[in-house]
């Protein structure tokens, strides 16, 4: 195995990488609001500097913290601790956002940082006013689909809903979407079409890996009864409607 994929194959050292790059990509914002003090000149300095702050760190986080990690199919197993480092840079940030909220990418900061600071509802919240970046990208619209269903207990509310409609508008295929499809079906009792989902989701990963083995254990659970979504050896049995075709 090379040192790479020993390195992504580390399940534990993936919370702390998750907290440094919040920490720099929260370090990079506050930079920008300093560089807005100069004029235009200023301006266009603090533009640059918000464009790397999202597109390295953030987007390096999401590609893990995302939904297409499905190693556990409850969505709060996959978040690393809050650090406290990070919930005072989180802080600042929203307090900076509260003075100039006209900063669609600030706030996209925002709500992937509460996200993985476990603040859903305030995450959920953020997502709001990210929509003019996050409308017409499918990995953004996952994410705030799953702070939005964290938010309510873990329940598709109407507003989830129409999340999970968008995303699926842009590419009903991606993984991350393919993972939120087979909670919706869980939510309302679907379990033949969550079994749908979770298995085209499953032939998107090779032999033996191990997102693959998570959801073969899963639709093991499934095909018992029992809800995968559900950390206790002994989940409760599955509701049995009639079965209806996967969103």
């Amino acid at each position: 195995m090379s040192p790479m994929a020993m390195i992504i194959a580390t399940d534990w050292l993936w919370p702390f990488v998750l907290a440094a790059m919040v920490l720099v990509a929260l370090f990079t914002a506050s930079l920008a609001w300093s560089a807005g003090s100069g004029g235009v000149d200023g301006s266009g300095a603090r533009r640059r500097i918000w464009v790397l702050t999202i597109t390295l760190p953030l987007a390096a986080m999401a590609l893990y913290a995302a939904l297409g990690n499905p190693r556990g199919l409850n969505p709060r197993d996959r978040h690393p601790v809050p650090d406290e480092a990070a919930e005072t840079m989180v802080g600042k940030l929203a307090e900076r956002l509260r003075a100039e909220p006209d900063n669609p990418a600030g706030w996209l900061m925002l709500a992937r940082s509460y996200k993985v600071l476990q603040r859903y509802a305030e995450s959920a919240e953020a997502w709001e006013h990210a929509k003019e970046l996050a409308w017409d990208d499918v990995e953004a619209m996952s994410e705030w689909t799953e702070a939005r269903i964290l938010s309510q207990g873990q329940r598709f509310d109407r507003r989830s809903q129409e999340l999970l409609a968008r995303a699926m508008s842009l590419d009903a295929n991606a993984p991350g979407v393919l993972m939120l499809r087979g909670l919706s079906a869980l939510d309302r009792g679907d379990v033949p079409a969550a079994q749908k989902v979770l298995t085209q989701l499953r032939d998107q990963y090779a032999e033996g890996s191990l997102d693959r083995q998570a959801l073969d254990a899963a639709l093991a659970q499934l095909a018992e009864g029992r809800d995968p979504r559900v950390s206790r050896p002994q989940a409760p049995p599955l509701p049995r409607q009639t079965p209806e075709a996967a969103q």
